[in-house]
């Protein structure tokens, strides 16, 4: 493990960890970092040289991925979980709705269903081996994944040309943040979210806010 960036703020003493790799999950809660002006310190864990399968990280996430969090003594992992949490201890920031409010449902139910159908579609077409043995039937998850990802993008296309710029209407929140990194991800996919209209408007709106810039200049995605 590399310890390797430390952001400290003069408002905030309380310090975040954050395990992460590269242009990993660890995208959007890293940028809302730089949102909040939190103080945080991230340990690279190098999926490339298999840190990951290492016992001294399989200690703080047994699934072997990264993010994840360490916070008053605390290990948190689910790069979504981690998001909601950061975003509770600053209520101040408005980044995530009051939990009076009846967008904080909206709010769980894009993060939820980013993580559990857009992200899972994403993760099948980037890394089909996960899912099936075999060379030749690798294609056919591809395949499934993209159709899978084609009405994701839909979804949000709709709702973001009905109700937005952001997933809440006219207020930013932390799963803009989420849909950012997926659709950063998806540059590569065969279907990319640049590709619809305003779905690239959102990318170009949160690729342009000077959070995200830092967060990408830091993990050399620039």
């Amino acid at each position: 493990m590399v310890l390797s960036i430390n952001r400290y703020s003069k408002k905030d003493t309380t310090i975040y960890t954050l395990y992460w790799d590269k242009g990993g999950a660890n995208m959007a809660t890293h940028a809302v970092f730089e949102e909040l002006g939190a103080s945080y310190e991230m340990i690279e864990i190098d999926l490339s040289k298999n840190m990951q399968k290492s016992a001294e990280y399989l200690a703080i996430n047994p699934n072997g991925k990264v993010p994840a969090l360490m916070h008053q003594g605390q290990i948190i992992y689910e790069s979504a979980a981690i998001l909601m949490y950061v975003l509770d201890q600053h209520p101040e920031s408005g980044l995530a709705p009051d939990t009076g409010s009846p967008k904080r449902g909206v709010y769980y139910q894009y993060l939820f269903w980013m993580s559990s159908t857009l992200q899972e579609a994403a993760n099948r077409w980037a890394h089909p081996e996960q899912y099936i043995s075999g060379e030749k039937n690798l294609q056919q998850v591809k395949d499934k994944a993209n159709e899978t990802l084609i009405q994701c993008w839909d979804i949000v296309e709709k709702e973001l040309a009905n109700y937005g710029p952001w997933l809440l209407g006219d207020k930013l929140s932390g799963a803009d943040f989420h849909l950012f990194m997926i659709a950063h991800w998806s540059q590569r996919y065969a279907s990319r979210a640049q590709d619809w209209t305003h779905l690239n408007a959102h990318y170009q709106a949160m690729l342009n806010r000077a959070s995200v810039q830092e967060m990408m200049a830091q993990e050399g995605l620039l």
